[in-house]
């Protein structure tokens, strides 16, 4: 992993329909990067995670809204950041699920956020109230 790559960005629209975009990008960009098929398979499903709650729950009465998204490849990391101008929410404040009951006992909901934590090595929220936008970042190791 010698190379250098300049970190490469995508902007869409807050739309369900845009996650194929989302997933088409960070799975071609880290294949072009000679990234591992694993590594892939993870991160794929950690963005498309966060961008699919950012969708549903950030823009409030289907306002229209943008997610960007900066995938950064360092020699130790892969670090994918995502950013909305939708509603503020911390994902990292969520308990984590009881996932050793069954589905009738559990309660609904939460294990987006869980699995998100399981696929990356870190993730960091900040939400930058003087620009109105929050980012979350999601870092998988090399």
């Amino acid at each position: 992993m010698g190379r250098s790559y300049q970190p490469v960005s995508l902007s869409v629209s807050n739309k369900l329909e845009n996650l194929s975009l989302i997933s088409d990008f960070i799975r071609n960009t880290m294949a072009a990067w000679e990234l591992d098929e694993n590594m892939i398979f993870d991160v794929h499903l950690a963005v498309d995670e966060a961008c699919t709650n950012i969708i549903q729950y950030a823009y409030p009465d289907d306002q229209e809204g943008v997610i960007d998204i900066i995938c950064t490849l360092t020699q130790k990391s892969f670090v994918i950041t995502i950013k909305d101008y939708g509603q503020p929410f911390d994902p990292l404040l969520l308990e984590d699920p009881t996932v050793d009951q069954s589905l009738e006992e559990r309660d609904v909901g939460g294990l987006g956020v869980y699995f998100m934590k399981q696929l990356m090595d870190e993730l960091h929220y900040h939400f930058k109230e003087l620009d109105g936008y929050e980012v979350l970042t999601l870092v998988k190791y090399i």
